[in-house]
């Protein structure tokens, strides 16, 4: 398996580094990861769908890998994130799209669903449900139940989070990247990443059980956040309540075929959290990979690259 080169795209106002594969005729498809990833993290997907014919795009998103990673905390927010599709498939000369996201790349599928409503063919999300707007900013939310230390509030602390992951990018993502042990329940604690990543550095950053990749996958993150730094990922969640602002100006339906992959594992992000979307996405097929934790790129790709070609065979082509 060979990861493509990467291509960049010259955009208005920034660069978007693209991995390209697959025939120019066959049906776009266009990956989009999350956080703390790259494009890489789909490096198990883009031969097996561009094998099958579909025309594959993963991008770095802004902020992330050989993308440009402006410092301004409002670079990040949902407009600008859909603006890069959007002008990635301009400069691609692609009119519509398929969709796939995982984890924020979840969030930024669903809403360019709606955003730009016209380009978009078809919406996979991995792990990330498409969820209704709260009452209240999703920040007072998750203060509230799990106190200051929950990553998306603690993040908001200018310059704090990317100088402390910095640190020691290697033992940070040995921290993240792992399998969740059969049983394991959800608790507050979880949400704690900047606590938890002190505790880990003071006790020496040990090898941890259950990595979802190896040393070499592991050590292109660790290249690619130190040429990018960390802040763009962290900016992602700096946008929160600027993000719920603007949501409330958009449609919470969903029109497009859809295709929700969660994992029965994942803690974060569990199966159930996908049971509400039956009301604001009519056409929409579900699945549950098992054994699966919240890396299911990484920790099933066979059963993902299995979901994705049967969706993709039956609904896109």
């Amino acid at each position: 398996m060979r990861f493509p080169d990467p291509k960049i795209i010259k955009l208005n106002d920034i660069n978007i580094a693209t991995y390209q594969a697959g025939p120019q005729d066959g049906v776009p498809l266009l990956l989009i990861h999350g956080w703390p990833e790259i494009a890489y993290s789909w490096a198990h997907q883009i031969e097996p769908l561009a094998q099958a014919g579909y025309r594959v795009i993963a991008m770095d998103l802004r902020g992330f890998g050989n993308s440009d990673a402006p410092t301004d905390v409002h670079a990040y927010g949902i407009e600008k994130l859909v603006g890069d599709i959007e002008g990635l498939l301009d400069v691609l000369g692609i009119e519509k799209v398929v969709l796939c996201g995982h984890d924020w790349g979840g969030i930024i599928v669903w809403h360019a669903a709606r955003m730009i409503e016209a380009r978009v063919r078809g919406v996979i999300s991995i792990c990330t449900p498409h969820v209704n707007r709260p009452p209240v900013d999703p920040l007072t939310i998750f203060k509230h139940r799990h106190g200051d230390d929950h990553y998306f509030v603690a993040f908001q602390e200018p310059d704090t989070a990317e100088a402390l992951f910095a640190q020691d990018p290697a033992a940070f993502f040995r921290m993240m990247f792992r399998t969740v042990p059969k049983g394991s329940k959800p608790s507050s604690k979880m949400y704690y990443l900047m606590p938890k990543f002190e505790e880990y550095l003071a006790a020496g950053a040990p090898e941890l059980s259950g990595p979802v990749m190896g040393d070499e996958d592991m050590q292109v993150y660790v290249d690619a956040y130190a040429k990018s730094g960390f802040h763009g990922g962290v900016n992602l969640y700096r946008n929160t309540s600027a993000n719920w602002e603007f949501d409330a100006g958009l449609d919470k339906n969903i029109a497009q075929p859809s295709l929700m992959i969660s994992a029965d594992r994942d803690l974060f992000l569990p199966p159930e959290f996908a049971d509400q979307m039956v009301a604001t996405v009519p056409d929409l097929e579900r699945y549950t990979v098992e054994d699966c934790g919240h890396w299911a790129m990484w920790e099933q790709p066979d059963a993902i690259n299995k979901t994705l070609l049967d969706w993709l065979g039956r609904r896109m082509v």
